[in-house]
C-alpha cells in the first residue's frame, strides 16, 4: 500500500511539473538577471521614472524583438525538458539523455544572450536616474 501511495504521489508531481514546463523562463540565470522591459513596461506611466514618447518607442522595440526571439525558443524547451523527464522516470541512462540535455542547454544558452542583449540595449535607454529609480521600484 505504501509503495503504491508513494508511486501515485510521484506521477502526480511529475506531471504537475509537466504542466509548469512551459510557464517557467527558459534562461540559464535565473532570478539574478533582471527582467527591464517588463520592468518599464509594468511602470510605463510612473511619473518618478518619467519615460518620454522616444524612449517609450525605443523601449517598445526591444521588449517585441526580445519576445519574438524568446518565445520560440521557450516552445522548443518546454517539450525537450519533458521527454528528459518522461525518460528519467522509465529508467533512461544519463549516457543516452545527453544528447536532449546538450539540446535544451544550447537553446537556454541562445535565450540567455536574448536576455543579456535585451538588459544592454534598455540600459542604454534609459538615463542613470531613470536605471536607479527602475532599480528602486
Amino acid at each position: 500500500m505504501y509503495k503504491k501511495s508513494l508511486l501515485a504521489l510521484c506521477l502526480i508531481l511529475f506531471f504537475s511539473n509537466f504542466a509548469n514546463a512551459s510557464k517557467r523562463a527558459p534562461f540559464l540565470i535565473m532570478g539574478m538577471i533582471p527582467h527591464m522591459t517588463m520592468q518599464v513596461k509594468q511602470n510605463w506611466n510612473n511619473e518618478e521614472l518619467a519615460l518620454n514618447e522616444n524612449q517609450k518607442t525605443e523601449l517598445l522595440k526591444i521588449r517585441k524583438e526580445t519576445m519574438a526571439s524568446v518565445m520560440p525558443l521557450k516552445k522548443q524547451i518546454a517539450p525537450l525538458e519533458k521527454e528528459v523527464a518522461s525518460k528519467i522516470l522509465s529508467g533512461s541512462k544519463p549516457s543516452e539523455l545527453i544528447s536532449l540535455v546538450n539540446k535544451i542547454a544550447a537553446l537556454k544558452i541562445e535565450a540567455t544572450q536574448v536576455h543579456l542583449t535585451c538588459v544592454y540595449k534598455t540600459q542604454k535607454v534609459l538615463s542613470k536616474k531613470q536605471l536607479q529609480v527602475l532599480n528602486n521600484l
